[in-house]
C-alpha cells in the first residue's frame, strides 16, 4: 500500500509553485473521500471543474487516508467536484459545490457492484511488496513534521519508512522532496529516479524530478521529464510551467553552443 498524496501538499514542486500563493497555509479547500468498498484511495484524483468555463481548474491526488486539497478557485464560481482514477477518465463521482476556503468537503463514493477495488495502475513491486503499517505510520509522522517546517525530523522519519519498506515508492518520492528542501539535490534526484523505476508513470514524480534537475541547471534532462509530466497530465499547470522554463533555457544553451 502506498499513499502518493499523503505528503503531496508540501511536495517540492507544490512548495515552489502552488503554495507560494498561499502564505501561512490558512486558505485552501480541503476534503476527504469515504468509500464503502475496500480500495486504494491513493490511486484516485479529485478534480475541481469550472462549470462556466468548462475547464479543470485544479487536480489533486488523494492520500491513502482519503484526503485531498485544492489551493485555487473563485468563491463566487460554481464547480463540479469529480473523483477520477486518472486524468481524462470517466468520473466515479460528480458533485456540484461552491468553494468555501477553509472548509472541508466529504465525498462518499457509491458502493461498487464489482468486487474488484477501484485503482489506477499498480506496479509488480507494489504487489509483491505491500507497505507495512509501521512504514505508513513513520511517513505520517514525517508529514506532521514537514507541516511544522521541521524538515530534518521529516527526513529522519521518511528514512525510517523506506528502511522498513525498501520498495515504498511514495516514501522514496517524499524523501526526495525533503532532501530537496534541504538543498541535498543529488540525494533528491536518486530518490525520485528510484521512485520512477519501481512504479508506473506518475506526473507528480516527473514534475518533482524535472524541478530538481532545472534547479541544478540540467535543462535538457529537466525538459525531458517535464514533457513526460505534461504528456501524462496535459492540464497540470505546474508541469506546463516547468516545461516552458526548460524549453526556454534549453534553447539558450543551443544558441550559446553555436
Amino acid at each position: 500500500m502506498s499513499f502518493n498524496k499523503l505528503i503531496t501538499p508540501f511536495f517540492f514542486s507544490a512548495v515552489l509553485f502552488a503554495q507560494m500563493a498561499q502564505p501561512g497555509g490558512e486558505s485552501g479547500f480541503t476534503g476527504e473521500i469515504e468509500s464503502a468498498n475496500p480500495m486504494s484511495l491513493n490511486n484516485l484524483y479529485v478534480e475541481l471543474y469550472d462549470i462556466r468555463s468548462h475547464v479543470v481548474v485544479e487536480r489533486s491526488p488523494v492520500s491513502s487516508d482519503g484526503r485531498f486539497r485544492f489551493n485555487h478557485g473563485d468563491a463566487a464560481s460554481s464547480y463540479t467536484v469529480r473523483v477520477v482514477t486518472a486524468p481524462g477518465e470517466d468520473p466515479l463521482l460528480e458533485e456540484s459545490t461552491r468553494v468555501g476556503f477553509g472548509n472541508s468537503l466529504v465525498l462518499r463514493l457509491p458502493e461498487q457492484k464489482s468486487r474488484q477495488p477501484v485503482s489506477g495502475k499498480v506496479s509488480l513491486q507494489q504487489l509483491q511488496h505491500p507497505v507495512p503499517k509501521q512504514a505508513i505510520r513513520a511517513a505520517k509522522e514525517a508529514e506532521r513534521y514537514s507541516e511544522a517546517h521541521e524538515t530534518a525530523k521529516a527526513i529522519a522519519k521518511l528514512e525510517q519508512a523506506v528502511r522498513i519498506a525498501p520498495y515504498y515508492r511514495d516514501g522514496h518520492s517524499n524523501l526526495g522532496v525533503q532532501y530537496a528542501r534541504e538543498g541535498r539535490l543529488a540525494e533528491a534526484l536518486a530518490q525520485f529516479h528510484f521512485a520512477i523505476d519501481i512504479g508506473p508513470p506518475n506526473a507528480l514524480i516527473y514534475s518533482n524530478l524535472a524541478l530538481a534537475l532545472l534547479t541544478l541547471k540540467q535543462f535538457r534532462d529537466g525538459e525531458e521529464f517535464a514533457r513526460k509530466a505534461v504528456a501524462l497530465d496535459p492540464e497540470n499547470a505546474i508541469a506546463q510551467k516547468l516545461l516552458r522554463y526548460a524549453v526556454a533555457h534549453s534553447g539558450s544553451l543551443a544558441v550559446a553552443a553555436q
